[in-house]
């Protein structure tokens, strides 16, 4: 089972390296960000803000980088591989890729207020108690606010195996990033 895990851990990082070599070239991005934030639990069953089910905490780090491009007026596509470095439960690493759809609500496109929703796939090397398996899906949503190449945003995570392990309860988070446009 170690062997299957180092394997899938290895694919993941290979698979993020790739999309990272993709992505920082000018003459494909509309918009280009780095982005980073800090993690904590909330909304797990507990009211205890930044711990899991079983009363554990959970807090990490938060590195992502963004790729957008305008499909419509102001609605982009936003392709996000993202790296966590998980301080507690245990320490460890959170490797995924999302895919999201950004509206921005001002007058202009890449400035202003705008919503984020999308999802993904992610590979932890945390044994969460609440998930049986490594490779999680997630799914997002937050709202924030663009200035010139300044952005700041604040972020719901939802962690969950789509019940094809058992236990199946989620992982939440809340993450608030600081952005840098490029």
């Amino acid at each position: 089972m170690q062997t299957k895990s180092s394997l899938c851990f290895v694919t993941m990082l290979l698979l993020l390296m790739f999309f990272l070599s993709l992505f920082p070239c000018k003459a494909l991005a509309d918009q280009q960000t780095i982005s980073l934030g800090y993690g904590l639990g909330v909304l797990n069953n507990t009211r205890q803000v930044g711990h899991l089910w079983g009363n554990d905490y959970y807090d990490f780090g938060h590195i992502a980088y963004g790729y957008e491009k305008t499909l419509s007026g102001k609605f982009n596509l936003l392709i996000e591989p993202f790296v966590s470095i998980v301080n507690r439960p245990s320490t460890g690493l959170d490797f995924g890729l999302t895919l999201n759809g950004r509206y921005y609500f001002g007058p202009l496109n890449h400035r202003g207020f705008f919503a984020t929703v999308g999802g993904g796939g992610v590979y932890t090397s945390i044994r969460f108690h609440e998930q049986g398996t490594h490779g999680l899906f997630v799914l997002h949503g937050g709202v924030g606010y663009k200035w010139e190449r300044l952005s700041v945003e604040g972020r719901f995570r939802h962690y969950s195996n789509a019940s094809l392990a058992h236990p199946n309860r989620s992982v939440n988070a809340t993450i608030v990033s600081l952005g840098y446009a490029f």
